[in-house]
């Protein structure tokens, strides 16, 4: 898996979480749409409990009196009972209206049946599923309204009557402490409906910002990083160059030149060879030419042999006769090559090599390529004056 898509996992879909908390907020919607129906419907039950109280009351009132004529019972009793458009009595006996509201609306229905008012089918439904002696309560609708209807069918003088006591919800439902109570409970339903719906989107963009800025602060990282190891290998590589500070030993020759062979940009490569004297150092030597010679001039050396090579990169022929020549101390110039190409370096270093009468390029005593070491001279002149001493004696 690749490091992009290790970075994209860590990002959280704007959308898909747009889409998600829109599912939760409408389900929690649905919900509670759901408990305020039960909530009204509880409210509105507990209402036409007492409604069918107050129904049976006066069912009883009208019981207590024997031989009462129909307009006896509806001037006595019923015409002296509260009502209102929203709230009123109707009193029938089979199918013949006796009573509706008060005296005006009751002389408009005189010519109709009770089915003929009670003419919506959860009406019609309600006022024939009446029980005798048995106060019932059921919502019906009525001329486009929603009532609470409670009634119930009574035995009077020998005959049947229905008597309801139908009551519109919105009195219930629209009361002001009621109304006030729903609206505070519908406002705060939206505040944390709207917080829920709100809070997660914007964590989710604050947390794909917070991703956004560790992955650039990470790949700003990467990039120090990777500039402070250029910075390290190139002063690395200077430091190993200069040859104010390091000296190689002739066998590790063949280590910068296969190093060089593929880089285009160091060429003109020139070798240019010395002998020192006898009683030259080739820390001596190459110190009285630390100034002369630059970062770019590469010293190599024998000590058993005097010899000293310089591999000059970026030098062409002129350049290293010029260097040649530049060159203080006890020494015998013996001689430069200029190679152009990485091809022609091999023969270049192979002909620098013969003037030099051909060192070996192997350590004298472990067949191993040398270490940079500058008392390795000093250990070869030892073993050089003890066999003389040997063999003069």
């Amino acid at each position: 898996m690749s490091k992009k898509k290790k970075n994209k996992k860590k990002y959280i879909s704007v959308t898909l979480v747009l889409i998600l908390m829109a599912v939760v907020v409408a389900g929690l919607a649905g919900l509670t749409f759901f408990e305020m129906q039960r909530y009204e419907d509880g409210l509105i039950d507990v209402c036409a409990t007492q409604q069918d109280s107050y129904v049976q009351l006066v069912i009883d009132q009208i019981n207590l009196k024997e031989n009462r004529t129909d307009q006896e019972i509806i001037e006595n009793i019923l015409s002296t009972l509260d009502s209102s458009s929203n709230r009123y009595w109707t009193f029938s006996k089979e199918q013949t209206m006796l009573y509706v509201k008060d005296a005006l609306e009751t002389n408009r229905y005189q010519s109709l049946t009770a089915n003929s008012y009670y003419r919506s089918d959860s009406a019609t439904n309600f006022i024939d599923n009446l029980i005798v002696n048995k106060v019932n309560h059921e919502r019906i609708e009525l001329d486009g309204k929603d009532y609470i209807a409670s009634g119930a069918l009574f035995e009077y003088g020998g005959e049947e009557y229905r008597i309801c006591l139908l009551t519109n919800t919105t009195v219930l439902l629209d009361n002001n402490k009621f109304l006030g109570s729903k609206m505070e409970m519908i406002i705060i339903f939206i505040v944390v409906y709207s917080l829920i719906f709100i809070m997660p989107i914007i964590l989710t963009i604050m947390h794909n910002i917070m991703q956004k800025k560790i992955f650039e602060t990470g790949q700003e990282l990467k990039e120090v990083n990777s500039a402070v190891e250029k910075l390290n290998e190139k002063l690395t590589t200077d430091e190993i160059y200069d040859n104010r500070k390091n000296l190689f030993s002739l066998p590790t020759v063949r280590l910068f030149m296969e190093e060089y062979k593929d880089k285009r940009a160091a060429f003109p490569i020139s070798f240019i060879a010395f002998r020192y004297g006898d009683k030259e150092t080739v820390s001596r030597f190459f110190g009285r030419n630390c100034v002369t010679l630059g970062k770019h001039d590469i010293r190599f050396y024998d000590g058993r042999l005097h010899l000293a090579l310089i591999l000059s990169v970026k030098c062409n022929a002129t350049k290293a006769k010029e260097l040649s020549k530049a060159v203080k101390g006890d020494c015998e110039f013996l001689g430069s090559e200029t190679a152009a190409t990485a091809t022609a370096m091999e023969e270049k270093f192979n002909k620098i090599m013969e003037r030099m009468g051909n060192p070996p390029l192997t350590g004298v005593e472990t067949g191993k390529v040398m270490r940079p070491d500058s008392r390795t001279e000093s250990r070869y002149r030892t073993k050089s004056e003890n066999t003389e001493d040997k063999k003069n004696a």
